[in-house]
């Protein structure tokens, strides 16, 4: 039986940790040829093992450094199918207290690396003969979280982005589909938030009403996450998901 993604060239930004780790082990599983960026070496080289994918350290903040890791891809693959926005940086923050590095950090992951990516992208979409970007949002967006003003707004920006840039690459059979993430099981990493950071957030978050309306009781698993993208980028080419939001049940 052959495999959904056999001979698929798929790009992870954010691919060593969390959902981006989760989707190259589903993605993997399903045939793809997987390029996996992120910052932290070790843990990338880790996933890359594991998988069978290609590591290629990249701060997707840095233009300069998302062209180096598409022009790799164009030499080595001539072509790519489907690439996953899925880095993201947060810093538990009230906006008096952001530092600058804290919002370049943040809006140039959360932001401004998903629009490099897709730019350096389509040129190689477009030789496969279309395919997918699907760019990861979060729950935040749709609701007051405390202390995560620059997470939020960063995140807010990628959904505009997202429901503007899927009409411009249609005609180029190209489909972006923005994928809301509910609460996660992930390991807390320093590219995020401390855990006594998030301790301090903690009863601010439950006092807003955040974690009962929004979040729910329960942290999905990574790789249900990364099934449901999964599912979102071997539809049928005539068919479209503009938006998925897969949370916990319960």
């Amino acid at each position: 039986m052959s495999r959904a993604l056999e001979g698929k060239v798929v790009v992870i930004a954010g691919g060593s940790t969390g959902i981006g780790r989760a989707a190259a082990e589903v993605f993997a599983h399903e045939g793809a040829e997987l390029v996996l960026l992120a910052r932290d070496r070790v843990r990338l080289e880790e996933a890359a093992a594991a998988t069978g994918g290609t590591a290629v350290p990249t701060d997707i903040s840095n233009p300069d450094a998302v062209r180096a890791a598409f022009d790799l891809v164009e030499r080595r693959y001539k072509r790519l199918d489907v690439l996953l926005n899925v880095a993201a940086v947060g810093r538990i923050r009230t906006i008096d207290e952001a530092s600058d590095e804290d919002i370049a950090a943040v809006f140039g992951t959360n932001l401004l690396g998903p629009i490099y990516t897709t730019r350096a992208a389509i040129p190689l979409l477009r030789r496969a003969g279309g395919g997918d970007i699907l760019n990861v949002s979060s729950e935040s967006t749709m609701a007051y979280l405390p202390y995560m003003v620059l997470y939020t707004a960063s995140k807010s920006g990628l959904d505009g982005f997202t429901r503007m840039a899927m009409h411009e690459l249609k005609p180029h059979g190209i489909r972006m589909t923005l994928f809301v993430a509910g609460s996660t099981e992930s390991p807390v990493s320093a590219s995020k938030y401390t855990e006594a950071e998030a301790a301090r957030a903690r009863p601010a978050w439950h006092d807003s009403g955040y974690m009962q309306q929004v979040a729910g009781a329960r942290r999905a698993p990574a790789e249900h996450v990364a099934g449901a993208m999964l599912f979102a980028v071997t539809r049928p080419r005539e068919q479209m998901i503009d938006v998925i939001h897969s949370r916990s049940f319960s």
